[in-house]
């Protein structure tokens, strides 16, 4: 693994992510399926407005600073990604049902792939000799 490839990998997290997210303003789904799931319950953590848009706003901020982190090979951006990754997987399950479209869920998919990559990548390989600097 090489330093560039590694940052390419990186920037096609990235990349991937923000497709997904684009793709999500265009849905593709039926006015029907959309309304179904506008009628959906909304678990406690979604009614709080205060609270999910805090711990989404930490969380985005880690992941920011991460990349950051990750970009310029420092110790703490690695450390900093692993840790808010865990922290996202253990908000994930009180944000409730999701609807993504197909193409949709195949970006968000890759992207954590490749994301797990990274950090896999960050800690095993021959990159990481270049954090411990």
């Amino acid at each position: 693994m090489t330093h560039s490839m590694f940052r390419k990998l990186l920037f096609a997290s990235i990349v991937l992510s923000l497709a997904a997210m684009v793709v999500a303003v265009f849905p593709t789904y039926s006015e029907a399926l959309a309304i179904a799931y506008e009628n959906e319950p909304q678990p406690w953590f979604m009614e709080n407005p205060w609270i999910f848009g805090g711990v989404a706003a930490v969380l985005l901020l880690a992941w920011l600073a991460s990349l950051v982190g990750l970009f310029l090979y420092k110790p703490w951006g690695r450390t900093l990604s692993l840790y808010s990754t865990f922290a996202a997987l253990l908000v994930t399950p009180f944000i409730g049902v999701l609807l993504s479209s197909g193409i949709e869920s195949a970006l968000f998919d890759a992207s954590s792939m490749v994301w797990g990559a990274v950090l896999a990548l960050s800690y095993f390989s021959p990159v990481s000799d270049r954090f411990g600097r």
